[in-house]
């Protein structure tokens, strides 16, 4: 039968199947004309995947923000004239690497050998993975990762890394409790967390309100609002009687690294839970 050609508008990706695939199994196409320029530009430029990418992605629409807009929300409600960006779910090597970035550990090094990160504690690997010494090494980004096929690193398996047993994998979108618990209760979160609060003592001291302006500034970009800053708050006045007790009773708190001696460790340890929160928050 014949073949039909189709390009994504947004990830660039050619898609070859029959007519019925796309006439009659999906809905039909928002911007036709847009797909039919695109695809004529993807042959004029040699069928170069790279310069079709490089369109796509320096283009105006292609880089608006994911923000609300209420007067757009109104007249297309669905977003069909792509008057923002959509919002999309993180691979596990983006949520790495933004929470490196955050938590100031990414390493931005260029090139070399693949580095192995530690794995967790109890997982069992068959052929041996031998942990970078360096550990700035190990910061580095995921793309840097070693990719085996019998052991994936577990972060990314659990947000759907592709399998590597196939020879043409592919993503799986799921929503499971294990992602939730991987960035809420593994030691490498964490340990971000940590860095994260760390970063920001060493920028601001110790002024609560200045603390938030900072936190929030790293993670997202932008100040809070008072709603927000009222609501973090109420969480550190909540949270510095739960790590109290935590720290009477004996338990270890989490601290962020070098942090001073006569440092108040309640205050400290609440900050790094509110970063670890920050970490965890959809934005």
């Amino acid at each position: 039968g014949v073949a039909t050609f189709v390009l994504d508008a947004f990830t660039g990706r050619g898609i070859v199947g029959t007519p019925s695939d796309f006439g009659f199994k999906g809905e039909r196409p928002t911007h036709p004309q847009l797909l039919d320029w695109l695809a004529s530009e993807f042959i004029r430029n040699g069928w170069s995947l790279k310069k079709i990418h490089r369109l796509i992605l320096t283009s105006n629409t292609y880089q608006q923000s994911s923000g609300y807009d209420e007067a757009g929300a109104k007249v297309d409600p669905d977003n069909k004239l792509l008057w923002r960006f959509p919002r999309q779910r993180l691979e596990g090597e983006v949520i790495r690497d933004s929470a490196l970035a955050v938590a100031g550990l990414l390493n931005p090094k260029m090139g070399g050998p693949s580095v192995l990160p530690e794995l967790p504690p109890g997982l069992s690997v068959r052929g041996g993975w031998k942990v970078s010494a360096d550990e700035a090494a190990r910061n580095r980004r995921s793309v840097y990762i070693l990719v085996r096929r019998n052991t994936r690193y577990p972060m990314f398996e659990t947000f759907d890394m592709p399998d590597t047993h196939e020879s043409c994998a592919r993503r799986n979108i799921t929503t499971t409790p294990v992602q939730a618990l991987t960035m809420l209760n593994s030691e490498l979160a964490l340990q971000w967390a940590q860095s994260f609060a760390g970063r920001v003592i060493q920028s601001v001291g110790n002024n609560l309100d200045a603390q938030i302006d900072a936190a929030f500034r790293l993670a997202f970009s932008r100040q809070p609002d008072k709603e927000e800053k009222k609501t973090v708050k109420q969480f550190f006045a909540r949270q510095r009687n739960i790590v109290k007790e935590r720290r009477d009773a004996g338990e270890p708190l989490a601290l962020p690294p070098a942090l001073p001696e006569k440092a108040d460790k309640v205050e400290a340890a609440a900050l790094v839970d509110f970063c670890h929160m920050l970490i965890n928050a959809n934005e």
